[in-house]
């Protein structure tokens, strides 16, 4: 097995723990690891606004990647590696046809993602468990009216992230989206869908910054929990599933590591890196 040079790590579900915190026994062990040499970058459906303060806080963390691969940012330097998002008049087509299914809807870009008030102010309608409600409630920025924010901007979008109220206007919309030959789309959260431009993932934001930090595939460990760590396991020399993850993705595991209640990337670093005893 070629050496670990590289771990990318999901965050809600993988690295944090059901507080949405990084315990410090993982936080000291991602700092072992770098002192051992080995990058550790944190890969989440998240956009840069949205990285939790233990990991901002942390010299030790250069480089992320977001909305799920859309976005490779060096946080050192506050700047864009790689993007790959969608334009803003394809969005305004998107959204048009999401408007008639019962769902709430969200876009990531510039780093922050936006929701509508409307719906921001009536969650409890959505009946979200408490780990996916509080996600949603500390990221978004509200605004009025998503075309009214859009349109006539010199932007593009990261992503859009769908949250339904049940679970069969979720399977209907999966089943329309899939329909649509210039999207990609996956799940983090249990009522939730994330729509990026065809071919943006994780793993097409991993492998780009594999290339601009001349690592190799067979070099790195990703360790996920959920659809949208698919392809960023894929792409892996070892693939770490949580405990807690999908039975999808424990089938495609290289590993299967302990949950995230139980520091299941720090226990994994563990196994798979040499790591000083003091970090």
């Amino acid at each position: 097995m070629a050496e670990i040079k590289l771990v990318a790590a999901d965050m809600d579900g993988t690295l944090l723990d059901k507080e949405r915190k990084i315990t410090q026994y993982t936080q000291n062990t991602i700092r072992k690891a770098v002192k051992a040499g080995v990058e550790f970058i944190p890969a989440t459906g998240r956009a840069v606004n949205a990285l939790p303060p233990e990991l901002k806080a942390m010299k030790e963390v250069r480089y992320g990647i977001f909305s799920n691969g859309a976005t490779v940012y060096d946080l050192w330097e506050n700047k864009v590696i790689y993007r790959h998002h969608f334009e803003i008049k394809r969005v305004l087509e998107l959204i048009q046809f999401l408007r008639q299914f019962d769902l709430m809807i969200s876009v990531s870009m510039n780093g922050q993602s936006y929701g509508e008030r409307k719906a921001m102010e009536n969650i409890d309608y959505y009946e979200l468990d408490e780990n996916t409600r509080e996600i949603i409630v500390g990221s978004r920025k509200i605004i009025e009216n998503l075309e009214e924010h859009l349109k006539d901007r010199n932007d593009t979008v990261e992503k859009m992230t769908l949250v339904f109220r049940s679970m069969e206007e979720r399977k209907n919309v999966w089943m329309a989206l899939s329909q649509i030959e210039d999207v990609q789309f996956s799940s983090s959260l249990p009522k939730n869908i994330e729509i990026s431009p065809k071919g943006c993932n994780k793993g097409d934001g991993l492998l780009h910054l594999l290339e601009a930090l001349g690592v190799k595939k067979e070099e790195t460990m990703a360790c996920g929990d959920a659809d949208n760590d698919k392809e960023m396991l894929e792409i892996s020399g070892k693939a770490v599933v949580m405990e807690n993850g999908l039975e999808s993705m424990k089938a495609i595991a290289d590993y299967i590591t302990v949950s995230n209640q139980e520091d299941g990337v720090a226990k994994a670093m563990e196994k798979f890196i040499s790591l000083d005893e003091t970090p």
